[in-house]
């Protein structure tokens, strides 16, 4: 990992190793069968990948390249183990670090659009990481010795939930900056249901195929992070956002 643009993104790689076994082709026979087997304990271009993270007080995002083999969940999951070593190596323990898959508010609005009929709300409120202050409902959780918070609203038989109403609007506010897990589930027309489950998606941006250069695959990362960060701030301007 390193620190970059003024001190305000750290960028690095993610990933692991993976022990495969291997048959060299037996050329003198001419034969996969009759070659002799080796075995790897190494890591692959499927397997690390190139991250960014906003270090902004106020949001601290995480950015990641995804590939066959990593992926946003595992990829974010990893990362706070990777966190939690690294602050018990350096002694900052009891600390907790913990990064959460986001989406925005945006792409719950989208969804519920095309899915209007909502039967059942999850809402899971969790901690936010070391440094944050405390609202009441972490407070609360705090004097139980708990770490997650779950509230459920169901609609009665063949209702649905007001998902107009200020009251909904407002429980999916946390979502966007990993306070929050939703789970949503619609009715569809004649039968069946649809369900959206922030832990299972992720905001997505496209960037260019990096092959296996990792420090551009980092640059690329960083600079699709910033205009991420940008768009949900409201500030679109590039320049004025990474020498905040």
């Amino acid at each position: 990992m390193q620190i970059v643009v003024n001190g305000r993104f750290a960028i690095g790689v993610l990933g692991f190793a993976v022990s495969e076994e291997k048959r060299r082709f037996d050329q003198e026979n001419f034969s996969w069968v009759k070659g002799e087997t080796e075995f790897s304990d190494a890591a692959s271009e499927d397997t690390v990948v190139p991250f960014a993270i906003d270090l902004n007080e106020r949001s601290r995002y995480v950015a990641v390249a995804t590939s066959g083999r990593v992926q946003a969940y595992s990829a974010m999951v990893n990362l706070g183990k990777v966190l939690n070593r690294a602050a018990h190596d350096i002694g900052l323990l009891p600390a907790e670090w913990e990064c959460d898959v986001v989406v925005t508010e945006a792409s719950i609005h989208k969804w519920l659009e095309q899915h209007p009929k909502v039967r059942q709300m999850r809402r899971t409120i969790k901690f936010t990481n070391p440094g944050r202050n405390l609202d009441d409902d972490r407070s609360e959780m705090t004097s139980l010795h708990a770490n997650r918070k779950t509230e459920e609203f169901t609609a009665g038989y063949n209702k649905q939930l007001d998902v107009h109403s200020p009251v909904f609007l407002e429980l999916l506010h946390g979502v966007e900056t990993g306070d929050l897990e939703i789970y949503l589930e619609a009715r569809l027309d004649g039968s069946g249901k649809a369900e959206f489950n922030s832990n299972e998606g992720a905001d997505k941006v496209l960037v260019p195929d990096f092959g296996t250069d990792l420090e551009r695959g980092m640059d690329l990362v960083q600079t699709a992070l910033a205009g991420y960060v940008g768009r949900i701030s409201g500030e679109e301007d590039q320049d004025r956002l990474w020498s905040d």
